[in-house]
């Protein structure tokens, strides 16, 4: 199998963890490049097209997915359009990297899992909420120094510093 081939990905939705985390760590990766991110408006897409060298920026996500010469894709957006985006992806043959949180609820859920049961030899991943990392560092520490036995089972709860406002609608943070 050769190395030479570099896995191609687009970008979908270009916000601060898009921009501060993911983008920079796929370029840091050898075998891998960007080719093309699509933002809220086309010239935001342009500007971080040109922050970080990527050829393209495209005005529609759509085009992203359309695009043969693609991989892979990772969805930066809202959460409101993960769902779609993920299973328009998984279906035009492309891996996924989706933020968290994964969907709206749990019948998007189930559809994104579905999608990718479709398409068995495609990877589909979510990143883990940030929230978690430092619980997750944390018992991993306590089993590494053997102040934790074997796990069998762990029920982790993390509870939001805000409290849903009774006059306003619902945040999808709170659904």
């Amino acid at each position: 199998m050769s190395t030479d081939k570099k896995i191609r990905v687009g970008v979908i939705g270009a916000g601060g963890n898009t921009t501060k985390l993911h983008i920079p760590g796929l370029l840091a990766q050898n075998g891998v490049e960007i080719l093309s991110v699509a933002n809220r408006t086309l010239a935001s897409g342009q500007r971080v097209a040109k922050e970080f060298g990527i050829p393209r920026a495209e005005a529609d996500w759509q085009a992203i997915i359309e695009d043969q010469a693609l991989d892979a894709v990772c969805i930066g957006t809202w959460p409101y359009m993960h769902a779609p985006m993920t299973i328009a992806a998984l279906d035009a043959g492309k891996h996924v990297l989706c933020e968290a949180r994964m969907a709206m609820n749990a019948q998007q859920g189930r559809a994104m899992l579905d999608a990718s049961r479709r398409h068995p030899g495609l990877v589909a991943q979510i990143v883990p909420a940030p929230h978690t990392l430092a619980f997750d560092q944390t018992i991993a520490g306590m089993i590494g120094a053997g102040h934790i036995g074997e796990v069998i089972t762990l029920d982790a709860r993390v509870a939001m510093a805000s409290y849903p406002d009774p006059d306003s609608p619902i945040s999808w943070r709170q659904d």
